[in-house]
């Protein structure tokens, strides 16, 4: 695929994701809210708020960005991966890089590799889809690729002496170059011979046309070793002609797919710890606001009891007995110190809300504690929480990179910012880039956050016109 189709396929692919970000999917939700009875229509306040944000150029471009790049990798299974989209052999079909996909967001249990002997080949291995794609568009790459096969047998066989009339030096023998070869050698020899032969065999079939693959767009994968494919041992440089476009890391995974990858196990992770921990954090303290005494005594002295944990001698404990994946990860951030923050905050915000006059109303006529804390403080006791949540995801996302960084995170075979990190810190004299790239991608990514919380701060103000314009 050349560069001009790859632009173009990029660009249609960003464009299509902002439209289902930002046009269909609050147009789905509207509706479907709408469907069960739902007033989806913004008080004049929040109007006015989301009007003001949009104002704020450099936070809601940011958001736009943020949101659509997020949105986009959740697909990445269909655009950055080794597996073809499409594949077939004559009457066998099948999608390896669809399945996945579904795999990954699904309880599916779909067959992701397409196996050799499925597709005209010898073996139960995954096919490799890269030289399936050159027989493809060249099926004279067989009989060259089966001369090949045949022409390594003799250079083996020399090598195979040789080392035989080393060995019998060394024992004190004689070695006849005449003799017959092993038995184990022969049926080496044969199975090579026959390989090539297949090889040959498939050469009509191709050129009939019967065969296609229909490769993703960076053809990929975070986790795949590439170190048979190009010259010299990894790492390879970036910018190099014939090369991936970033180059490949220390283990010979390419870069590009890894920062992609990584991406979105970042931000899913930083989103979901600091959804969770918000909504335990909100509970907490709307019950101490809102009772106070010996309730907020008492949850206040466990919350100081509980913040004294360290977060990193916890972690090292725990990943010493078992290594850490992302749900316990984000389970023990949670627990430990996510939910804490925004407790004292929330608290605060109903010691102010539960005296004015319209609480106070709603306990005359009978309504319930609960009905009170929910339906009519959160909603104003809801601007700190709104304010915050950008800058904790960007706290997130910086303690994931940390601990993947210090090898407390992901497991390995995870694709991560603090990985690569790692890497180039220990190749930092001649690939620096394994240090720049991640940096590049992971500042980008907070500076967006944080535009996006700071114009969330100022849209939410109740002056006007605040300090930050």
């Amino acid at each position: 695929m050349d560069t001009v189709m790859k632009v173009f396929l990029i660009l249609l692919i960003v464009t299509a994701g902002y439209f289902l970000v930002h046009r269909l999917l609050p147009f789905a939700v509207t509706r479907i809210g709408r469907l069960f009875g739902l007033s989806m229509k913004a008080t004049p306040l929040t109007a006015k708020r989301i009007l003001r944000f949009k104002r704020i150029k450099r936070g809601y471009w940011s958001f736009v960005a943020i949101t659509t790049a997020f949105a986009l990798s959740l697909f990445l299974e269909l655009m950055v991966n080794s597996r073809p989209l499409y594949i077939r052999y004559g009457d066998k079909i099948q999608m390896p890089a669809v399945a996945e996909w579904l795999n990954a967001w699904t309880p599916l249990k779909l067959p992701e590799a397409a196996r050799a002997s499925d597709f005209g080949l010898v073996g139960d291995a995954e096919v490799d889809y890269r030289e399936f794609a050159r027989w493809v568009d060249d099926p004279q790459e067989l009989i060259r690729d089966a001369d090949e096969i045949e022409g390594s047998i003799a250079g083996d066989e020399v090598r195979f002496r040789e080392m035989s009339a080393e060995a019998a030096k060394r024992d004190g023998d004689v070695y006849d170059p005449a003799s017959p070869l092993p038995a184990f050698k022969v049926e080496e020899y044969e199975r090579t011979r026959a390989k090539a032969a297949r090889l040959r065999s498939l050469v009509p079939l191709f050129s009939s046309g019967d065969v296609a693959i229909v490769p993703a767009l960076h053809p990929f994968s975070p986790t795949e070793q590439i170190l048979g494919e190009f010259e010299g041992a990894p790492p390879h440089k970036a910018f190099t002609p014939g090369l991936p476009l970033l180059g490949t890391d220390a283990d010979g995974k390419e870069v590009i797919s890894q920062l992609l990858y990584a991406f979105r196990t970042s931000f899913l992770f930083a989103v979901t710890v600091a959804f969770i921990g918000f909504s335990i954090g909100i509970s907490i303290g709307a019950i101490m606001g809102y009772f106070g005494g010996w309730v907020d005594i008492v949850v206040q002295r466990i919350i100081e009891i509980w913040s004294s944990i360290p977060f990193l001698f916890t972690l090292m404990i725990i990943a010493s007995i078992k290594e850490p994946n992302f749900l316990l990860l984000a389970v023990m951030l949670v627990v430990l110190r996510a939910w804490l923050g925004i407790t004292y905050t929330i608290r605060g915000e109903y010691y102010r809300e539960k005296a004015r006059d319209y609480v106070q109303a709603a306990r005359a006529i009978g309504v319930r504690n609960a009905k009170i804390m929910a339906r009519h403080i959160f909603p104003n006791a809801l601007v700190p929480v709104v304010t915050f949540m950008p800058f904790a995801i960007v706290a997130y996302i910086g303690t994931l990179v940390s601990l993947d960084y210090l090898g407390f995170g992901l497991p390995p075979e995870t694709p991560s910012w603090g990985a690569l990190l790692r890497q180039g810190r220990d190749n930092i004299s001649n690939y620096p880039e394994l240090v720049l790239f991640p940096i590049l991608v992971l500042s980008f990514t907070l500076f967006s956050v944080v535009m996006i919380g700071e114009a969330v701060r100022e849209a939410f103000d109740p002056k006007m016109y605040s300090r930050l314009r």
